[in-house]
């Protein structure tokens, strides 16, 4: 008997044993790299209020890795915050989403967490969904529910507003809220059923609110961009996602491919071509669409990388020989213009030849490289853009024990709060 009973423990044993080891690694935490801004140079006060979107490769082999944002105080990672903030898509979007629940908890109940689908000035604070099936799509019951608070009689409006059935979509969403002309502008994007390709469509909804009724459909003519002998690969609104406040201009980034070429390319084995943007702009009080060519200034890749949108400007950037050319594109005027020259120094001239993400924040360009490299700091510059001064450099510090390589850190965004 005793032998039974001794038997009997030690297969107890073997397989705690068995399942500790299994288990352990699930309770253990994963050491994940810490990162934070450092200023190296220059005004400290620049990157105050700096973000740093990017995403962390844990493992390059099968692509995994974790969303994560960089302030000068140090690293969130996506993957930690609870699951009710990871439904808003970053952190930064959480804080916003979290200040406006702060200050309107009774107007924000029940809504989506997406900032996509809010408006707000300095009078009212704007709501908008599209109702849609489990899967997404639009149905014969579909409406635009929407929800207008006035800030400063706290009243609420409610709005239930058909929508079109003239084309059936796949799967529907709203990429952006604005006001103009006493109406609310919803703009969505979808894949129609109609379309043979399955291309998405972009549309600008005009809505008369009183009267509940849609005043004018407008759709993104893509075919401002010449797509002689190409296909349309994907359409995206590059208008900051995180800013709901009024904006003027919608820009719309359409990248191409060339079929025949890729089709040539893989019979012979070769590496695919780059592919080819056009940029469309749209005038969001007059329905105006137009193409932006700064085709002379930007080379493909950089059509290709993010173009910051600030007020009615859009900028971009060229490297020549010694020297950086700041170009900034007025919406309103459609013009490309030269707004500043800068005399680099070798070592920023090679920091710039590096693939870097621009944006634009109160007159100041800052450049910030996409990826971290084992030989050098990830680089962080700014210029004025009015005197072409340079009143920052910087870098990301990481402290872990072995360094970040270059594919192990990828940058999506630079942002201002």
């Amino acid at each position: 008997m005793k032998r039974y009973s001794k038997l009997g423990i030690m297969a107890v044993i073997v397989v705690l044993t068995i399942g500790i080891y299994y288990i352990q690694p699930i309770f253990v935490a994963e050491t994940k790299p810490e990162f934070k801004i450092t200023k190296k140079s220059g005004n400290q006060e620049l990157i105050k209020n700096m973000t740093i979107e990017g995403y962390y490769f844990e493992n390059n082999l099968f692509g995994i890795g974790s969303e994560l944002e960089i302030t000068p105080n140090g690293t969130t990672y996506y993957a930690n915050q609870s699951y009710q903030k990871q439904l808003q898509g970053s952190v930064s979007a959480n804080k916003k989403m979290a200040q406006l629940q702060e200050d309107y908890r009774s107007f924000m109940r029940g809504k989506d967490h997406f900032l996509t689908n809010f408006f707000e000035d300095e009078s009212i604070l704007a709501y908008a969904e599209i109702t849609t099936n489990r899967f997404s799509s639009v149905t014969e019951d579909s409406k635009f529910r929407i929800e207008v608070l006035n800030k400063k009689t706290k009243e609420v409006l409610t709005y239930s507003v058909d929508f079109p059935k003239t084309t059936e979509y796949v799967s529907i969403y709203v990429e952006d809220i604005q006001v103009a002309n006493n109406k609310l502008i919803v703009v969505t994007n979808g894949y129609s059923s109609n379309n043979e390709d399955m291309e998405d469509e972009q549309h600008l909804y005009s809505i008369d609110l009183p009267n509940e009724k849609i005043e004018k459909d407008e759709i993104i003519q893509l075919d401002l961009v010449d797509l002689k002998g190409k296909q349309i690969q994907y359409v995206s609104l590059m208008n900051d996602a995180m800013n709901i406040t009024s904006s003027e201009f919608l820009v719309y980034r359409v990248e191409l491919a060339d079929t025949q070429a890729e089709m040539e390319m893989n019979e012979a084995n070769q590496e695919p071509s780059l592919p080819e943007y056009g940029l469309i702009g749209v005038n969001i009080a007059t329905g105006e669409q137009f193409l932006i060519d700064i085709s002379k200034e930007a080379s493909r890749q950089d059509l290709g990388i993010t173009l910051p949108i600030e007020n009615t400007t859009l900028y971009t950037y060229k490297v020549n020989q010694t020297r950086l050319s700041i170009y900034a594109y007025q919406l309103d005027q459609k013009e490309l213009v030269e707004v500043e020259s800068v005399e680099l120094t070798a070592s920023q001239k090679a920091a710039l030849k590096e693939s870097m993400t621009l944006q634009v924040n109160e007159g100041i360009a800052y450049f910030v490289s996409n990826s971290n490299a084992a030989d050098k700091e990830l680089q962080i510059m700014a210029f004025d853009i009015n005197s072409g001064e340079l009143v920052l450099e910087g870098s990301i510090d990481e402290k872990i024990s072995e360094p970040v390589k270059r594919d192990e850190f990828g940058l999506s965004g630079i942002l201002f709060q």
